[in-house]
């Protein structure tokens, strides 16, 4: 119960301050993903690991799910160059749809886990796994384009 409080704090602050325009840095792309996956990883039990072939079809469906919205939210959050030679970033529509998107998803494979019991549900731990690990993916593919506009020279908004 205490990882799901946590989570309605951290998760929400998240994306709020995804939202709002900000500096990308090696740090902060690094902490919010870490805090995420850490908070998972340890929070994992037995029962967590995939036994049969329907548990192992849902962690790697939820995983594909993670990396690919990701992927897909990092090449298209909008990044810039300002005055002062700080790379900023802030989310839009599109990339809080996304966000809703996973969630949604998340929320109905658990909502089937748990009425057919065909695989498990989805614990706290691999909740905040699977976050820490789109987080991760999104800002790999965002610190992937702004190293790539360095190197170009181009510091256009994109």
């Amino acid at each position: 119960m205490t990882l799901f409080i946590v989570l309605a704090v951290l998760l929400p602050w998240s994306l709020w301050r995804q939202m709002h325009a900000h500096a990308i840095s090696r740090e902060g792309l690094i902490k919010l993903p870490l805090i995420f996956a850490a908070i998972g990883a340890f929070s994992l039990t037995q029962q967590d690991v995939p036994s049969d072939a329907a548990a192992v079809a849902y962690v790697a469906t939820s995983l594909g799910l993670s990396v690919a919205l990701g992927i897909w939210r990092g090449a298209v959050i909008p990044t810039w160059l300002t005055a002062d030679g700080t790379w900023m970033s802030k989310g839009n529509r599109l990339t809080i749809s996304l966000w809703i998107l996973l969630i949604g998803a998340k929320f109905a494979m658990g909502a089937v886990a748990g009425i057919t019991g065909w695989f498990p549900a989805s614990s706290s731990g691999e909740v905040f796994l699977f976050l820490g690990i789109s987080f991760a993916a999104q800002n790999l593919v965002v610190a992937s384009r702004t190293l790539a506009r360095v190197r170009q020279g181009n510091v256009a908004t994109a």
